[in-house]
């Protein structure tokens, strides 16, 4: 291969950074991260050099340093002077399965914690397909993080019924909201719909799952009915692109006609 052709390759193969989605060693950490995640960086497996990395991302070496330093402060990526860098054998593939089942659902939601970041006491009307039904008298809106041990894998924008608000507040502001519904006497749930889209963390998302601005996330609509039709519950819940995947098995057509 020519020197020239190579060149060009590396070109081809270069990430593109920009300035909007936030610091140059931050994109390139989550480059990094993404490759451990997704299990191209193996448990066990030892980085590239500093010097190949150099000519893959072409940018300075200071910044790779710093990239790598924010891995090693996560405990992803070990380095010893004279042997190399290398992946954690605690680092593998961490991710928070979409459910497509309410059950499923409900016990995905177990051991996962809840902090609360901002709570608009007046009145918000979350928007409302044809399809998510009636709108309820009045909602309380939150904003939350959720979690699973000390890494924050989604930050969730949510619309609850303020009538059941007042039932049990405290519980509703420390617990996962829909599990809560379920377990509240005269309430009965007759329908929740997902949505998942893809799309990019704005700034308020991104301080909240501590990534760039701009970075990869996916966007889950959910919407819970009671027995009456009435929209009790709707959550936009922004999810860290390397924490989660929708895994689904698909009916044979003999399953399906059955």
């Amino acid at each position: 291969m020519s020197i020239e052709t190579e060149e060009k390759r590396i070109e081809k193969a270069r990430p593109a950074f920009s300035e909007k989605h936030g610091t140059l060693y931050a994109q390139v950490a989550n480059i990094f991260r993404q490759r451990i995640r997704s299990g191209h960086w193996a448990a066990g497996d030892q980085l590239p050099t500093l010097d190949e990395l150099e000519r893959e991302f072409q940018v300075a070496r200071v910044t790779l340093r710093q990239a790598l330093s924010l891995l090693e402060a996560e405990g992803m990526i070990w380095r010893r002077r004279g042997r190399g860098t290398f992946v954690s054998d605690t680092a593998g593939p961490e991710w928070f399965k979409l459910e497509t089942s309410r059950d499923e659902l409900i016990h995905s939601l177990e051991g996962t914690w809840s902090r609360i970041i901002e709570v608009d006491a007046g009145e918000s009307v979350p928007h409302l397909e044809p399809v998510d039904g009636s709108a309820a008298p009045a909602y309380r809106h939150m904003r939350r993080v959720h979690g699973r041990g000390e890494r924050a894998y989604a930050v969730v924008d949510m619309h609850l019924d303020a009538k059941l608000y007042t039932r049990a507040p405290k519980r509703f502001d420390e617990e996962m909201i829909i599990p809560v519904i379920e377990r509240m006497r005269g309430v009965e749930i007759s329908d929740i719909r997902q949505t998942l889209t893809i799309g990019t963390a704005d700034n308020q998302v991104a301080d909240g799952l501590e990534v760039p601005i701009g970075s990869p996330i996916g966007i889950l609509r959910r919407v819970v009915q009671d027995k009456d039709g009435r929209a009790i519950y709707v959550g936009i819940v922004n999810y860290r692109g390397d924490a989660v995947k929708l895994d689904i098995t698909l009916a044979t057509n003999e399953a399906a006609r059955s």
